[in-house]
Order: structure tokens, then sequence, then C-alpha cells
């Protein structure tokens, strides 16, 4: 693909738009189908169709929301330390929750 962005010194990098294929994906306007994405950066508006795992994830921590019951202190959770979550479910709905030593617990307020 030629380079016809003229940005930084001698070279920059391609546009996504729509129709560019990436190793079997397709972009059309904002979707992108035929490929599961494991990394991606996203800036503006991001919808996540996970159902299991971290939504929004780094290399240490998430952000979880989860339709299971959560109770501070007693529900168990192999999220990484220092994870978000909430859930619609009615136990826990309207608290955020951290994950510490294996269980999902009220965030402490500095």
């Amino acid at each position: 693909m030629p380079n016809t962005k003229p940005v930084g010194v001698a070279f920059s990098d391609p546009e996504l738009v729509a129709g560019t294929t990436i190793t079997g994906a397709t972009i059309t306007d904002s979707t992108i189908t035929g490929s599961t994405l494991t990394t991606t950066t996203v800036s503006g508006t991001f919808t996540s169709t996970a159902t299991t795992g971290a939504t929004i994830a780094n290399g240490t921590a998430g952000l979880y929301f989860l339709t299971t019951a959560i109770t501070a202190g007693t529900t168990t959770t192999t999220a990484p330390a220092g994870s978000l979550a909430t859930t619609t479910n009615a136990t826990g709905a309207g608290k955020l929750f951290t994950s510490v030593a294996g269980k999902w617990e009220f965030p402490v307020v500095a």
C-alpha cells in the first residue's frame, strides 16, 4: 500500500478505511467482521459483545460487567487484583466492586 499520508519524516501508517482487509477481517463503517480480535485500541464509542472475561483490560486488570450476583467479601473471582466489576443482578446491582485476593470487595476510597 503506498504511503498517501504526509505524516512524520518519511513514512506513515496506512489509514484503515471501509473495505480494508486485515487477515481475513473486513472493516465496514465501524464494524469489523470475519476475525476474532484479541487486542485493539479504541477511541470514541466502544461496544463490547464479550459474554465472559473482562470487557476492557490491560496487562494486569480489567473492567467486568456481570449478570451474576456479587456479595462483597463472599463472591470469589479469578479476575486479576485491581479489576473492577458491576452487576445487573439484584444482589450487588448499582454497586462497584474491586478484585482483592480472589474475592470481590468494595473499593477503598482514599
